[in-house]
């Protein structure tokens, strides 16, 4: 896997991993990148609960093939006046996304999983304040991490 395709894998692995949390809830929810503008105005525009995220960096440090990254990943729930719906949505994604654990990265952008191509190690988990917008909140938890490319 070349240096410029390792971002693409890494962003599919995420997308992957959202993906399979989103679609284990009951009932399903929608799992959207919040940097595709398209969905996000479809998502705050409704009344549907997601699981949501963003990719804020990416950058080979100290140089390729070992990089920095890190990302948002939380929820969006809409008439949750207690909020016990998105903690416990966020509490989920807390359990699957912890100081310490490895992701093995692959590329999730064809018909079929590619071979693990890198490993990421997440290195701090910290929960951020609750989001308004009218009657929806989002609650975010950013995570950062060092990843390796393989090969």
């Amino acid at each position: 896997m070349s240096q410029e395709s390792f971002p693409v894998a890494l962003k599919s692995t995420i997308d992957k991993l959202g993906s399979d949390l989103a679609a284990a809830e009951v009932p399903a929810v929608k799992f959207i990148d919040l940097d595709n503008v398209v969905n996000t105005a479809n998502l705050l525009g409704s009344d549907d609960t997601a699981l949501v995220w963003s990719m804020a960096v990416l950058a080979p440090t100290p140089s390729d093939p070992l990089y920095a990254c890190s990302f948002q990943i939380g929820a969006r729930t809409v008439n949750d006046p207690a909020n016990y719906d998105i903690m416990l949505l966020v509490g989920k994604l807390s359990e699957v996304l912890q100081e310490g654990q490895l992701v093995d990265i692959h590329d999730y952008t064809g018909a079929v999983a590619g071979p693990r191509i890198g490993v990421l190690i997440i290195t701090k988990v910290t929960v951020l304040p609750q989001e308004y917008d009218k009657v929806s909140g989002i609650r975010m938890i950013a995570l950062e991490g060092r990843a390796q490319r393989l090969g």
